[in-house]
């Protein structure tokens, strides 16, 4: 005997006449019924596409043992009654096994961007300079991604910062007029009482100058003493961020603190010498006003007007400075507000922003794709959605690019549904992925529940012209026997498509052990030869 390769028949090549075709597939067992033969398999739409891929290898491995068989086994017509026991076919065996098998529900949607956020310019009326970025790229919270133009407000800032530098020259101007009728005062001899007032004053600040003092020498030692534990806590996160213990952002506010503690330490030394030379000038002013008692009586009054008129230009003068000070604050934060950033973190979705655009309150410049997420929003029948529940893992693969198959869970299901597709939208969370794009259409297989069934490897299953599939089951006599089975959907996580499992909801029962190598050319009843 031979085999049409092409059609899986068999035909005798013994004779003389045209070899007449057989069919193929195994007469019926006893045990089973013609209704069994004829029913179409239930949830079997996953086994065929797989059973193609694994079947020419089927085909070859089965051809290559039957010819080798056949050949060997040549002997004349007398000798066949003592052949037709020998093995046919050398084959592999497998044991039907059961194990869970996810059910899934598949549906189909439209990526969409988790946050979409516009960004619009701080500052109106300015004409954009620079665009940074393009769409698609990545960018960090507080990027940069445009620039106005700030000619005009460099030059205010630029004419307040005079402004400032000349009323200070008049607070300097009033400050020393101040000092001189001050000294002029002390040196009055008019008015005794008042000059010995004007002791009683000095002495009173060379007291408020050593409590300073005193104050400031604690806040040195104060100061010091943070600084050293600043330094050991440098110190140890350094240590800790070496042995990757924690990250190198806790270092750096370590690293601050430091800083700020030796500020502070030579803020407070600074202090106390402001502090012991204003006690010495206190002191100082003491001995002129005893010095000068007698000779403060004739010139006192003409001192306190000259003093009075003094504090009130240095009044004057730094209330300009005030002034001055806060139209510069003004015009760096309007400075600060021609950069547009980013606000988070994400991936440039639009850039409306053009160079020699003036930007305007309503016109958004950018919109971003807040921290790059993306999501995938399933349409699935009403009917079905008491089968999905929130967490459910999802499989997303796309038509169009075979590229795309990563793993998502359900984060939610949206409230509604549409009255007019009777459709509701389940919400998939998507992993971070340069492929995916927002406005993709992709499948979603969502996994429902999991069940305990029967599965075989695929490389057993025979497909058949009608579209049913059959194995062949090993008896004790290792004789087989042609069995047709209905699949279920094919069990993932094997390496290759030859090593993959498929369910089987009838036809098998846990134990059988049915051929998986060989099994394309053998016929119902032959005798088998089984190996590992």
């Amino acid at each position: 005997m031979s085999y049409d390769i092409d059609r899986n028949q068999r035909v005798k090549t013994d004779s003389g006449v045209p070899p007449e075709i057989e069919e193929s597939a195994p007469p019926i067992p006893e045990n089973e019924s013609p209704s069994e033969w004829d029913s179409p398999p239930r949830g079997g739409s996953h086994w065929k596409s797989i059973l193609i891929g694994v079947g020419l290898g089927i085909l070859l491995a089965g051809i290559g043992g039957r010819l080798f068989s056949e050949s060997s086994s040549e002997t004349p017509v007398a000798e066949t009654e003592e052949s037709d026991r020998n093995p046919s076919q050398t084959v592999t065996a497998a044991t039907v096994q059961q194990q869970p098998v996810e059910r899934t529900l598949n549906a189909s949607g439209t990526v969409e961007a988790y946050d979409l956020l516009p960004i619009l310019p701080r500052a109106t009326g300015l004409q954009i300079v620079e665009v940074r970025v393009r769409e698609g790229d990545i960018v960090a919270p507080g990027e940069v991604l445009a620039v106005l133009d700030d000619s005009v407000l460099q030059a205010q800032l630029s004419g307040a910062l005079s402004q400032i530098d000349s009323a200070q020259t008049s607070v300097t101007a009033a400050q020393a007029d101040i000092s001189q009728a001050q000294s002029r005062r002390r040196q009055a001899e008019a008015d005794l009482e008042r000059a010995r007032t004007g002791v009683s004053q000095a002495e009173s600040r060379v007291a408020q100058a050593e409590a300073t003092l005193t104050r400031n020498q604690a806040r040195v030692a104060q100061a010091r003493a943070n600084l050293e534990q600043s330094q050991r806590e440098y110190q140890r996160y350094q240590q800790l961020a070496n042995d990757g213990a924690i990250s190198r952002q806790e270092v750096e506010l370590r690293q601050r603190d430091l800083r700020t503690a030796t500020e502070d330490v030579n803020q407070a030394i600074e202090d106390v010498r402001v502090a012991e030379a204003e006690v010495d000038s206190a002191r100082a002013d003491v001995l002129n006003a005893q010095a000068n008692v007698e000779s403060a009586q004739a010139t006192l009054d003409s001192t306190l007007a000259g003093i009075e008129a003094a504090q009130a230009g240095v009044a004057n003068a730094e209330s300009g400075v005030q002034n001055q000070d806060a139209v510069v604050q003004e015009l760096q934060t309007r400075l600060d507000q021609t950069l547009v950033v980013a606000p988070q973190g994400g991936i440039v979705a639009e850039r409306q922003a053009q160079v020699g655009d003036v930007s305007s309150a309503s016109g958004s410049l950018f919109t971003l794709i807040a921290e790059g997420q993306l999501e995938l929003q399933l349409q699935v029948p009403e009917t079905q959605l008491p089968l999905v529940r929130p967490g459910a893992p999802v499989r997303v693969t796309s038509d169009a690019d075979d590229r795309i198959d990563v793993r998502g869970r359900v984060r939610e299901i949206l409230p509604t549904i549409n009255p007019e597709t009777r459709q509701a939208t389940v919400v998939v969370d998507l992993p971070s992925d340069e492929i995916l794009r927002p406005g993709m259409f992709l499948e979603g297989e969502i996994v429902t529940n999991s069940v305990d069934s029967l599965t075989i490897p695929s490389a057993a299953v025979i497909p058949q012209a009608d579209g049913s599939a059959q194995v062949f089951r090993l008896n004790p006599d290792d004789t087989v026997t042609a069995t047709r089975v209905e699949l279920g959907n094919v069990v993932e996580g094997r390496a290759t498509v030859t090593e993959s499992q498929v369910e089987v909801l009838s036809g098998l029962e846990p134990g059988d052990r049915i051929v998986v190598s060989g099994a394309g050319f053998l016929s119902d009843g032959d005798l088998v030869r089984v190996v590992d």
